[in-house]
Parts: C-alpha cells; sequence; structure tokens
C-alpha cells in the first residue's frame, strides 16, 4: 500500500519536480553578471518563497478556492516571460487554453468520495483543512474533513450525547466544563442539559464552526445558548494558555492516525490538562476503538494511567461497529454512592434527555463502567509512554490503515473478557442488604451487557421479523432474565413484537408472555399484550 501510495505521487509529481529544478538551474545561469545577480535573483525568490504560504494558503486560498487559485497562479507565471515577439507567445497558448478550460468548466476541485444516493450540500476550503458536509438518502448529515476522516453526523447522535453526559454525570455538580474537539457538536450539546453548566468548545478547524448549522437536528440551536461558548484554537494551546480551571474536561475522539493526534495523546497535554482541573475536577478521554489496535491502545491507557493512575474504563454504547470506550479520572478518592444518580438528577429536563438515552438510574450510568484502575494498569503492562520526545503514537497508530486487521468487535470483546469490574471499585461498600442487593444487580448489568455483546455478533440483518426474531429471541430473553435492568435486550423485543402483531398476532402475544415472564417487574410486555389484544 505504501509503494503503491509513492508510485502515485511520482507519476504526478515527478515530472513537474523534475522540471522545475531544470528551469530553476536555466534561471540562475541566466541571472549571471559581474555585479551578482545570482545572489540578487536568489534573495528575490527567497523573499517570495517566503511570502506566498502567507498570501495563498492563509489569504487566496480560503477567499477564491483551490481552482481560482490554481488557474490564477499558472497565468501568473506565464506574465513573467519577459517581452517576445508574438511567434514566441504561440508555445503559451496551450497552457492558456487549458487555464480557460478548467476556469469556465463547471466542476470544481472538490474530490469528494460520495456513497450511493448521497451528496455534497456544503464544501468549505479553509486554511486548516477542507470541510465537507454530506447528505445520505435517510436525509441524515454526515461531517467530512479532507474527504478521509469522517467526524460524526446526525444519525450518531445517540452516542454523541452520552459522550457528553457520561462524565459530566461523573461529577457531582459541574459549573464550569472544556470539550477539546466539536465535530458535529452533540457532545458539546449535552452542557446544555445542566443548568447550571458554562461549557467551552474548542476547535481547530474554522470551517466546521461554520457548518454546525446543518447539525441543528442532533445538537438543537447552539448559538441560542448563552452559557455554551465556541473558541477556535488548538487543543494544546488552548489548555496551556487558558488560566481558568474546569470541573470537567472532555476530549474527543482524536484519530490518532490522523497528522497531529498523538500529541493529544502525550503526557505532557495530560499533565497540562491535570493542572486545569480544579480539586475533584474529571477528565475523560473519548477513544475509537474501531480506528486503533490494541498495541495503540495500550500504550494511549499507560500513558493517561502514568498522569492519572486512578483512571477508569467506560463503555460509550454497545455498538459493535463503533466501540468507543473512554478513559475517565476519579472525582475524588470517594466513591460514588449507591443512590448517587436519584440524587444527582434533580432536574426534569434532564432527567427526560437521560431518559431518552438510558443513562437515567445507578444501573444504566453505572452499567457503563467496564474497568478499574487495577485492570486498565494490567491491560496496558510496562512499556514506553508516549511523550512530545519519544512520540510512538504518531508513528504506530498510521499502522492501522495498512493492516488487514480484524473487526472493531473482536478488540471490544477482547477487553471486556479481560476485565473483571466489580462494584466497589466504583458504588460505596454495601453495608446493609440493600446495598449488597444494588451490587448483585449491577453486576448482573455488567453480565448481561457482555453477553448482550458477544450475542450480537453474527446476527444478520434481514427485513423479515420473522428471521430476525428467530435469530434473537432466545438470546435476548435469557439476557432479560439474568438482568431486569438491561433494557437493550428487554427494549428491541418490545419493538418486534409490536410490529409481528401486525402478520402475526398469536406469535407476538406468545413473545410478550414469555418476556413478561422473564422480566416481572417491568410491565410494558404486559401493558403492550393488553393494548394489542383490545
Amino acid at each position: 500500500a505504501i509503494a503503491a501510495e509513492m508510485g502515485l505521487a511520482a507519476s504526478v509529481f515527478f515530472l513537474p519536480t523534475l522540471t522545475m529544478g531544470a528551469t530553476f538551474s536555466h534561471l540562475a545561469q541566466a541571472a549571471r553578471r559581474p555585479s551578482g545577480g545570482v545572489g540578487r535573483a536568489l534573495s528575490i525568490n527567497t523573499l517570495g518563497a517566503s511570502i506566498a504560504p502567507l498570501v495563498f494558503g492563509v489569504f487566496l486560498l480560503p477567499a477564491m478556492g483551490s481552482k481560482l487559485c490554481l488557474v490564477a497562479l499558472s497565468i501568473s507565471y506565464l506574465l513573467l516571460i519577459p517581452s517576445r515577439p508574438w511567434k514566441r507567445w504561440l508555445p503559451a497558448a496551450v497552457p492558456l487554453t487549458l487555464s480557460a478550460a478548467i476556469l469556465l468548466h463547471p466542476a470544481g476541485l472538490n474530490f469528494i468520495t460520495l456513497t450511493p444516493g448521497s451528496r455534497m450540500v456544503e464544501h468549505i476550503e479553509g486554511v486548516m483543512a477542507a470541510v465537507s458536509v454530506i447528505e445520505d438518502n435517510r436525509n441524515e448529515y454526515y461531517l467530512k474533513v479532507n474527504n478521509k476522516f469522517l467526524m460524526g453526523g446526525t444519525a450518531t447522535s445517540f452516542s454523541d450525547w452520552r459522550q457528553g453526559h457520561i462524565p459530566l454525570l461523573l461529577h457531582p455538580n459541574p459549573e464550569t466544563a472544556l470539550f477539546l474537539g466539536l465535530g458535529t457538536g452533540a457532545t458539546f450539546a449535552a452542557s446544555s442539559d445542566h443548568s447550571q453548566l458554562v461549557a467551552h468548545g474548542v476547535e481547530l478547524v474554522p470551517e466546521v464552526i461554520r457548518v454546525l448549522p446543518y447539525f441543528k437536528k442532533s445538537t438543537g440551536p447552539l448559538a441560542d445558548h448563552a452559557r455554551l461558548r465556541i473558541h477556535v484554537a488548538d487543543a494544546r494551546r488552548f489548555v496551556n494558555a487558558c488560566r481558568e480551571p474546569f470541573d470537567v474536561i472532555v476530549a474527543d475522539l482524536f484519530h490518532p492516525g490522523r497528522d497531529g493526534a498523538g500529541f493529544l495523546y502525550t503526557v505532557e497535554h495530560f499533565k497540562a490538562i491535570r493542572w486545569r482541573l480544579k480539586p475533584g475536577g474529571i477528565f475523560c478521554q473519548w477513544l475509537p476503538l474501531y480506528q486503533m489496535d490494541l498495541n495503540v491502545l495500550r500504550i494511549i491507557i499507560r500513558t493517561f494511567m502514568h498522569v492519572f493512575p486512578d483512571g477508569k474504563g467506560f463503555l460509550a454504547t454497545y455498538s459493535l461497529q463503533t466501540p468507543i470506550i473512554g478513559l475517565i479520572s476519579s472525582a475524588g478518592d470517594a466513591l460514588y454512592p449507591l443512590d448517587y444518580m436519584e440524587k444527582r438528577v434533580n432536574s426534569g429536563q434532564l432527567h427526560t434527555r437521560l431518559v431518552s438515552l438510558r443513562l437515567y438510574n445507578t444501573y444504566t450510568m453505572f452499567g457503563t463502567f467496564i474497568a478499574g484502575s487495577r485492570d486498565l494498569a494490567n491491560f496496558a503492562g510496562k512499556g514506553p509512554l508516549n511523550t512530545d520526545n519519544q512520540p510512538i503514537i504518531i508513528f504506530k497508530a498510521p499502522q492501522f490503515a495498512y493492516t488487514e486487521n480484524e473487526p472493531a468487535y473482536v478488540r471490544l470483546l477482547a477487553l471486556l473478557d479481560d476485565f473483571d469490574p466489580e462494584p466497589n471499585e466504583i458504588l460505596q461498600i454495601a453495608k446493609t442488604g440493600d446495598g449488597r442487593i444494588t451490587h448483585d444487580r449491577l453486576r448482573a448489568y455488567w453480565a448481561a451487557r457482555n453477553r448482550f455483546l458477544h450475542a450480537g455478533v453474527g446476527i444478520r440483518q434481514t427485513a423479515s421479523i420473522e428471521q430476525m426474531l428467530h435469530q434473537v429471541q432466545e438470546p435476548l430473553l435469557s439476557i432479560v432474565r439474568q438482568s431486569p435492568d438491561f433494557e437493550a435486550a428487554y427494549n428491541p423485543l418490545l419493538a418486534m413484537a409490536q410490529k409481528l402483531h401486525r402478520r402475526n398476532p398469536d406469535a407476538a402475544r406468545r413473545l410478550l408472555i414469555e418476556l413478561e415472564a422473564a422480566n416481572p417487574i417491568r410491565q410494558d410486555a404486559r401493558r403492550l399484550r393488553e393494548y394489542l389484544c383490545n
């Protein structure tokens, strides 16, 4: 793959580079004079080479676009040719004609890869990157940067909002928060549900902020919230330059193979973040497990634990295709009370949001916990740290793109099988019978979660409700029996029963009866059965 990339680059750049070098040598020879013409020519050339990146990269390219800039640059070179008889200008007709053809052609130079049925609704060429907004055939919007990195979209808002709420909820009373990296803005938008919270969002690429209105479906009107403040800045520089301490700092999904992203996982950066935290503050680093291998993950965890030795691991969602794990520092040494969520969520608006995100009680919230500091340290093992002087990640992470990798769920399930969390690593010690019941139910939730993810491997998506039920009914019922609190297995069966009733009422009724027996505590199956029977 690397040889192919080099070969392609050579086929495009080798001849122009060779010609430019020869032309430069020719012009240097032509500039020779007894008075020192070569030195004067080189000085002018060096001055122009110094000014050009500023003029074109910072001003002209964002203002005119790459198409107009390249055509203008080509014509400018022709205008530098010394005055000659008109016959000597005939060869210039060829590049002039090509430039005019490119200029008049309606297509731009936006080489954006689109899936069937999708279209590009916005494309902005900026100083840092080219940003595109893509709409698919389901009217969902996606954000692409440089046609390479997919930075989320309206279809992933469930996961994005959870990534904002989990670290915010783990702090008992956050007043200030900092979000490093905005993407489509949904994770940052979670701050709007916390009425007393002032949140700052930092985004490196200004054009990303310009396209945020396209994602209002998942973020809501960000501009209407005075407590949400957006800054255009580099994340590392902002953390180092800012003097305001924060209760919560959330780092977005930085693709480790992206140019420069490895420096957002260094010891120095994590230490700078720790200095920006208030006493008892929380730092959360989300990691895209689907964009890295386990060796890179070990380096990042090892580096994180070097700065935050009390760190814990959390799971953003129960996705097998795009698993996301979070490394979260503890808010002090105290463990969370058994009734923490009941006391923490004291707002009706916040509670409504958390119900829709399935984060509204002790089990749904702390059910995302996958590893304590002991498990994380054992998994990371001994080895080098990622530092500014030895940036291992920037060399290791790109190998992922050139390697035949197993599906992301293989890495996720390997982690879950390796970890062995205990309730007393996240909750206070159970001193009463009710407390021991809470611990036991949380253990059952974790076991059901892991079985649910294992059961999802090999499920074939089909439009036939009967075929889908044949695959998932018994595994999901078994998981519901194991943990009555694990809704991710209960809700799909409930939805399938409602859909099945239109074609086979008896089969739907039998399914609901089995669901009632599997979880007699929850009444949704009984109510749906009575509703459908009437």
